[in-house]
């Protein structure tokens, strides 16, 4: 019956059909089957011969999109410069700098005037400073109403893909730069609440889980993939998992096993009680996912898998296979064609064609033949085959797919599955309790956070330790896609559940016993679970409290790109924050490198000045981490950042002190920091950056200067001022730009070696040629580093000898 409805559907989306045809032969289909009825026949052929018909006027009925209103910029060049009126209809995420969300037009204007216009476009924008100063990142919320005036341009394919094809399956027509955006309105509409709940589950997570792990249980819990570094996800899709960051059948399915199996520990299998627990969660995590069409799709099978095992009839995967894609192509006839819907259809069916072939593995463990090492390496061995038979499958069914859609295909892709299998339970488990607790308690889901940190660790160096071996596939084509699979689907059809024998055998049994069991009582928390738990969290929190110092001074210089962001950490365990990088997570990603995992407190944040490049990155650290206070200088309001700095100190509530010249800090076991600039009262000329703050580090007899973005004008005021600027690392300024690093500053300092930190092949040119010709003859040579060259670079010294670390 599936069948009959989705070549109906296809039919119809390839031929649009006029509705005269369609009713004639729907009234010939009836008449048949009422002739093969007075005949006492089965009249199946004429039902499926009318779910035929059905399906052709259902697809129909489904206009195409719309194509954008006609401009002549936009033909001719591809861009053009607009203003446009809509509603929000996702769920905005950070992407880089700018909010990235989907908006259904109401209405454009090319210039010539304002057209209705009932389009999807994606939009890249900087909220206003409005929005900023009142709302919580993202800013932009699902159904705000907002005027966008920027760049549309048609979307083009890259590296390969497709990307026109991708957008348009989501009925998506064009990409929006946007210069400036305003929210007119709020209209959220139902779905409002579920995406409010999903932004609280998001924040939840960021306060209890470290980074990137937190980035990490975003994707997989929620399918909020925008804050993944970058190159995770290169990492996934090198080598072919990256079905795992999409919500998919395999994380509902997850959740139904995890809430059946624990209704069934706490209400006890009476009646069908237990099955309506995780029947609520599948739907409820549905929705608060925001009804992607994979999560509908899982979510239908899972439901029709559990309305099986209530009526005792859970024999085969196939008819909830068949009526999800029934039930989505109703709703949505278009959904067929996208390839993400064939993906997931293709992988469930090799995995039922899987189930039908897989070995009848039994294992007779009473038997006194068999030795005690045999029966433990059965049990053990068991799982991982099954694992490894299934992933197998999933992936032979999904590789022509892949193949002709993308052009090549991950070698290791079913090796690396199967080896991350084992920990996505654990995840999405740990994830979600760390959520839930964290919105009571932050400490308390910071507990279940240190809990989830070590197999998101273990599934994130897995893809980056693994090779990403791939096959170009240009070959492949759409003969390829129809012999495959129809050689696929006559396996389906000839090997019914009937047909298998022992293991459905063993299935129906299991559920019939599992169904029919007298009723338990509800279970208590055993005492021994307990006291493992409190013990675990006693560990825990002790370990969060011991002191992390070893003795010395360490400055990390961490490579943020073209932007500065450094690390102090006391011989105490006190930790500053100089600066944050140029991205939201510049910061958070190099802290979780350096910190302990589950420290998320700060003693001191300092913000050299509001440039973008190096205060971005703060802002994701006030809002993730514990900080004492920040030190700060003259921020001015018209910088661009203002507004973003303002909202997030207000909104975590953080001590600001400015600080001048002559500012003194005790950071304890004989570290101080001393402010050298800026100058109280006056100012360092015309450019904002000889207002930054400077910091003079002393431990002993080692000394480091931070010098932010000054320029020569600040310091040659330095250099010949009253104040000792000498020191034995020189953090240079600005990035080793021309303006900066004069002779007599240099030789003023008098450093031993020299730090710049700089973005490889960055479009300023820096650093300049003649200021590292300056650094070299002053530290040697070899004392001299670059971020772009030494990734991280760490300074160690207990006050008298200095040691230096790189990360290449």
């Amino acid at each position: 019956m599936a069948a009959a409805w989705l070549g109906g559907v296809l039919i119809g989306l390839e031929t649009r059909t006029p509705p005269a045809p369609l009713f004639l032969l729907l009234g010939g289909s009836v008449s048949m089957g009422l002739a093969l009825y007075l005949r006492r026949l089965p009249v199946f052929p004429a039902v499926l011969g009318v779910l035929l018909i059905l399906g052709v006027w259902r697809a129909d009925s489904v206009s195409d999109p719309l194509p954008l209103p006609a401009s002549q910029g936009l033909t001719t060049q591809g861009a053009a410069k607009v203003v446009l009126e809509g509603r929000i209809s996702g769920d905005p995420e950070f992407s880089g700098k700018r909010v990235e969300f989907t908006l259904d037009l109401s209405a454009i204007d090319f210039g010539a005037g304002v057209v209705a216009a009932e389009n999807r476009v994606l939009v890249y924008a900087d909220p206003p400073d409005d929005l900023v100063a009142r709302r919580d990142p993202p800013y932009f919320d699902y159904g705000d109403l907002v005027t966008i005036t920027g760049t549309l341009r048609r979307p083009e394919p890259f590296g390969g893909f497709d990307y026109p094809a991708y957008l348009a399956s989501q009925g998506i027509t064009g990409i929006v730069s946007a210069d400036s955006s305003a929210v007119t309105g709020e209209t959220g509409g139902w779905r409002e609440w579920p995406y409010s709940v999903r932004g609280r589950l998001s924040e939840s997570i960021e306060d209890t889980i470290p980074y990137p792990q937190s980035a990490l249980g975003q994707a997989l819990l929620l399918g909020l993939r925008g804050g993944l570094p970058p190159e995770m996800v290169q990492d996934f899709r090198s080598t072919g998992t990256s079905h795992l960051l999409a919500i998919s059948g395999l994380h509902v399915g997850v959740l139904v096993v995890m809430f059946l199996l624990g209704a069934a520990w706490i209400f006890g299998r009476r009646g069908l009680y237990f099955l309506a627990v995780p029947l609520v969660v599948v739907w409820a995590y549905a929705v608060v996912s925001g009804l992607p069409p994979s999560v509908v799709r899982a979510a239908v099978m899972g439901s029709v898998y559990l309305v099986a095992v209530g009526v005792g009839r859970p024999g085969s995967v196939l008819p909830a296979l068949a009526l999800s894609a029934g039930v989505m192509t109703a709703v949505s006839p278009e959904v067929i064609q996208r390839v993400s819907f064939q993906l997931s259809f293709a992988a469930v069916g090799g995995i039922a064609l899987a189930q039908s072939l897989m070995p009848q593995w039994s294992f007779a463990a009473g038997n006194r033949d068999q030795t005690r090492w045999r029966v433990w390496a059965f049990q053990l061995l068991r799982a991982p085959l099954a694992a490894l038979i299934i992933s197998l499958a999933a992936t032979l069914a999904t590789w022509p797919l892949v193949a002709f859609n993308f052009r090549e295909v991950a070698l290791l892709g079913v090796i690396v599955t199967v080896l991350a299998l084992p920990a996505m339970p654990f995840i999405m488990a740990g994830t979600l309790a760390a959520a839930v607790a964290g919105l009571v308690s932050v400490t308390l889901g910071q507990f279940f956070g240190w809990l989830v940190w070590a197999p998101s660790s273990y599934l994130i160096e897995l893809v980056a330790a693994a090779p990403g071996w791939t096959v170009q596939m240009d070959w492949a084509g759409v003969w390829l896609v129809w012999v495959w699979y129809s050689v696929l689907g006559g396996l389906l059809l000839l090997l019914t559940p009937g047909r298998v024998g022992w293991l459905w055998t063993r299935l129906k049994d299991g559920t019939h016993s599992l169904v029919h069991q007298q009723p338990e009582p509800a279970k208590t928390i055993p005492v021994a679970f307990s006291a493992v738990l409190m013990t675990a969290a006693a560990v825990a929190l002790w370990w969060q409290i011991l002191p992390s110092g070893d003795g010395n001074l360490h400055v990390y210089f961490f490579d943020v790109g073209q932007g500065d962001s450094t690390l102090i950490v006391t011989p105490q365990g006190r930790q500053v924050l100089v600066d944050g990088g140029p991205e939201p997570d510049s910061a958070i990603r190099a802290l979780s490198g350096a910190m302990p995992s589950g420290d998320r407190s700060l003693d001191l944040v300092v913000l050299t000045h509001l440039d973008a490049d190096h205060s971005q990155g703060l802002l994701e650290v006030l809002d993730r981490y514990q900080v004492g206070a920040v030190l700060a200088g003259t921020g001015s309001p018209d910088s661009a950042m203002y507004a973003q700095w303002q909202a997030v100190v207000e909104r975590n509530r953080v001590d600001v002190v400015p600080v001048y010249q002559g500012y003194r800090l005790d950071l304890g076991s004989g570290v101080f920091a001393e402010v050298l600039n800026p100058q109280a009262g006056s100012s360092s000329g015309e450019s904002g950056n000889n207002e930054a703050v400077v910091l003079r580090l002393t431990y002993g007899s080692i000394s480091f200067l931070l010098t932010a973005d000054i320029e020569a004008e600040a310091e040659a005021l330095l250099a010949f001022g009253d104040t000792r600027i000498q020191s034995t690392v020189l953090k240079v300024a600005h990035h080793g730009s021309k303006t900066s690093s004069t002779a007599a500053f240099i030789n003023e300092v008098g450093p031993a070696a020299a730090l710049i930190s700089v973005g490889a092949s960055n479009s300023y040119g820096h650093p300049n040629a003649e200021v590292l010709a300056r650094l070299a003859e002053q530290t040697g040579g070899e004392n001299l580093y670059r971020t772009d060259r030494n990734g991280d670079v760490e300074f160690i010294t207990d006050g008298t000898e200095l040691w230096v670390n790189t990360e290449r």
